[in-house]
């Protein structure tokens, strides 16, 4: 049985997780509060200075740069209208967020802030034609080398990354979609079931707390894939992380 597990461990893993990964727990979007709003520097020095790790999220802008942004859309984090993917990145780095004086930072930005005190997990939210986010991704992260891995969605991007950026690990996120994605259904029972764990060759799973335990992330964990639990929120759900995953992604609750 063991030579089962390691046959497909060699297979399916990408290779051995870096050791701060599964050290302490990941700050969803940087420490953040009503003071510091998330995926801003402010939030980011705070994780910092609370030496947690952090995860944070990249889109490409219009103009082909890379922001730290969650939503497609800007309403929710700046009040105005308008997408990230359609508004250049000066016009982004200029908005504030959630009425601070927190402005929508670029990637570079923040690399620069950390500047590796914290390691970064660095989710890309691709969009448009492969390999131009992950591009400027990897490009940045080759620039200011420091304790970094990247993680998506999306499998195609993550394919993207192993075959231009295989020192930079990877992991493959995912969810069993009880919230509509939009998706077609057999795209999302090819990602829930993580069909394409073959071709991204992972070096880790975030799986949606709410969808544990899963029989995707189970197994591959048995055969030596880690894996990490989001989000975690409140006391009760880091207790279930902790029993259920080797980490947790958390915001809002004191890990």
């Amino acid at each position: 049985m063991m030579r089962v597990v390691s046959h497909w461990a060699s297979i399916l893993r990408g290779g051995p997780v870096p050791p701060w990964l599964l050290a302490r727990p990941i700050a969803h979007r940087g420490l953040h509060d009503a003071v510091h709003p998330e995926n801003s520097v402010a939030a980011f020095e705070a994780a910092a200075e609370a030496g947690l790790p952090i995860e944070l999220d990249v889109q490409r802008t219009h103009d082909g740069g890379a922001v730290v942004f969650h939503d497609e859309a800007l309403s929710r984090l700046t009040g105005q209208p308008g997408q990230v993917t359609e508004t250049s990145q000066a016009e982004l780095e200029q908005l504030p967020l959630l009425g601070t004086s927190q402005t929508i930072p670029s990637l570079d930005r923040v690399l620069a802030v950390v500047d590796d005190r914290v390691p970064i997990v660095v989710e890309i939210k691709a969009s448009g034609p492969r390999g131009a986010l992950e591009r400027v991704v990897r490009d940045a992260l080759r620039r200011r080398p420091g304790r970094y891995v990247v993680q998506s969605f999306d499998p195609w991007s993550l394919v993207w990354m192993r075959r231009h950026a295989p020192e930079i690990p990877r992991g493959m996120l995912s969810t069993d979609f009880r919230d509509d994605a939009g998706l077609p259904r057999y795209q999302e029972v090819v990602l829930e079931h993580l069909m394409m764990t073959p071709w991204v060759r992972p070096h880790y799973v975030g799986y949606d707390l709410r969808a544990l335990p899963h029989p995707a992330p189970s197994q591959l964990r048995a055969a030596g894939v880690p894996l990490l639990a989001w989000t975690v929120r409140d006391a009760a759900q880091l207790a279930r992380a902790r029993s259920l995953a080797d980490n947790v992604i958390f915001e809002g609750v004191e890990p």
